[in-house]
């Protein structure tokens, strides 16, 4: 026979306690004894009835062993809600007892009279039992006091085993909230050390509990450690209002540094107030933040550097023009006046501005093309000294001028990995300052040399006045002019070293001043290793 809709109702109250199966308990034990003591009977026990057994959580005087539901007495407080005294289970005209221990209740006879009872006596004669509710009314089992020969109950002591059955009830649900007490325990200790992120709970700054998240971030992945040490040891700052988003800086136990997003909320638990703390590293997000400021100034002074350097090239590149056509008019204008002698000393003027506009829009067109990406150096293996044989070749006349000696100092065999035409200007425009800044009759040394490491050091070394002082920290740039005249006037554009700066960069190189004063100046290309 099926299950009513009433009793798959109790079935799923019983269950929702989890108390079928269950150990024994000392606070069960302990009403089971006070309910003997109290009606002074040598059997005692606390019974929930299943859909087919009745199962026994504590009990005293007797075997503790299921039996079926349909053997007992207590089936019959579970269907009426009420308590049960029976004061003679051998002669209670109410039940039958059958030869397999069934009890039933009998039916009323014709007229309305009770059949004869057919108890078989079984081992208890006396029976009492009150009901144990749930708190949806339902009956879940019994508080039974039981003994093995009639007697009679007053009306005290079943009220008195009533209040004990409130007693049972209060336990149960005692149990059934610690249950979700503990499974959401469980759920919450689930999620906090499977969580992705790093979590810490705490109590008033001290760390009680992290994931492994955390403490892989901290220390050696060991969150036992972590337990009663200072969150301030680690967190930089700490949130003050739960869901505002915190910004600072989490510290590890090596003096490693991350940056962080901190959320928290406050959480009540079992009475003590905790702050939940959710990490999230922002490492990538800072350093995209780095790399877009820097490009931002980059782009910034790009174009201030721009702007001064057009100011600049326009002022340098005007005073040659004009010379040009200043000259170019006089020679319209002059007519036979001029002499042989006069004609070709404004042809070799005419000749040198426009060289030296040239050169200077030469270099500027080299220098975009560096540093926008469109010229790059291709470098293969080649030797120096033809390269500065050619250099002083080209620059014969000058040297001569100037009564100059130069001592090439450097190796047949030395070779270098360079961008051979983009080296070679780089070496021109070196070599074209020292002779342009030695006073007659001085030296100017070459010098070539292998470093350990595989790259090349070409040194060039004059005996000229030095670098001024001043000058030093902008003598590579474009946007700020360092240029002065030689030591026999000769002018320059002021874009030769800024030129040798951008080739040195496009090997990965470098160029630099070894040292200047009065006794000279030494430059130095630098060639990294291949």
């Amino acid at each position: 026979m099926g299950q009513t809709t009433h009793e798959q109702r109790r079935i799923a109250d019983l269950r929702s306690f989890q108390i079928l199966d269950t150990p024994a308990e000392d606070n069960y034990d302990h009403v089971v004894e006070l309910a003997k003591l109290i009606a002074e009977t040598p059997a005692a026990y606390i019974t929930f009835v299943d859909t087919a057994r009745l199962w026994f959580k504590s009990v005293v005087g007797l075997p503790d062993r299921d039996i079926p539901r349909e053997r007992t007495f207590c089936q019959f407080v579970v269907e009426t809600g009420a308590h049960l005294l029976i004061e003679d289970t051998w002669t209670d005209p109410r039940f039958d007892v059958a030869p397999d221990g069934t009890i039933q209740r009998r039916d009323c006879g014709p007229g309305g009279t009770l059949d004869p009872p057919r108890n078989n006596a079984g081992s208890i004669r006396f029976y009492l039992g009150v009901p144990l509710r749930g708190d949806t009314g339902s009956v879940l089992g019994t508080l039974c006091v039981a003994d093995f020969v009639p007697r009679r109950m007053s009306p005290t002591v079943i009220s008195a085993m009533e209040k004990l059955a409130e007693q049972v009830t209060a336990l149960l649900e005692l149990r059934r909230t610690n249950v979700a007490l503990e499974a959401e325990r469980e759920t919450f200790t689930t999620l906090f050390e499977v969580a992705p992120v790093p979590l810490v709970l705490s109590e008033e700054g001290i760390i009680r509990r992290a994931n492994h998240v955390f403490a892989a971030l901290v220390t050696d992945g060991d969150t036992a450690l972590l337990n009663g040490k200072m969150l301030a040891r680690f967190l930089k700052e700490q949130p003050e209002n739960p869901g505002v988003v915190l910004e600072t800086e989490l510290h590890n136990e090596v003096g490693g540094v991350l940056p962080v997003n901190v959320y928290f909320t406050n959480l009540n638990i079992q009475g003590t107030s905790y702050d939940l703390l959710a990490l999230y590293d922002i490492s990538d997000r800072k350093e995209k933040e780095r790399v877009l400021r820097e490009q931002r100034t980059q782009a910034e002074n790009a174009a201030r550097i721009k702007d001064t350097f057009l100011s600049l090239v326009s002022h340098d590149l005007k005073s040659p023009l004009s010379g040009i056509y200043a000259m170019l008019d006089l020679l319209a204008t002059a007519g036979n006046t001029f002499s042989e002698e006069d004609r070709d000393e404004a042809i070799r003027d005419l000749r040198s501005s426009t060289a030296l506009m040239m050169e200077m829009i030469q270099q500027l067109l080299n220098i975009h093309r560096l540093e926008s990406g469109q010229l790059r150096a291709e470098r293969t293996r080649a030797e120096i000294r033809p390269i500065a044989r050619d250099i002083l070749l080209s620059l014969s006349r000058q040297v001569s001028e100037k009564s100059l000696s130069v001592d090439t100092a450097i190796p047949e065999s030395f070779s270098l990995c360079v961008d051979e035409a983009l080296f070679r200007e780089a070496l021109f425009n070196l070599i074209s300052n020292a002779v342009k800044f030695s006073p007659l009759g001085r030296t100017i040394r070459i010098e070539g040399e292998v470093l350990p490491d595989g790259g090349g050091e070409v040194r060039v070394i004059d005996q000229g006045g030095g670098v001024p002082e001043e000058d030093l920290p902008n003598l590579f740039r474009q946007d700020i002019k360092t240029s002065r005249p030689g030591t026999a006037g000769e002018g320059g554009t002021g874009l030769g070293l800024p030129l040798v700066r951008d080739i040195m960069a496009a090997h990965g190189g470098d160029v630099s001043v070894r040292y200047t004063g009065l006794q000279g100046t030494c430059f130095v290309l630098s060639i990294p290793p291949v």
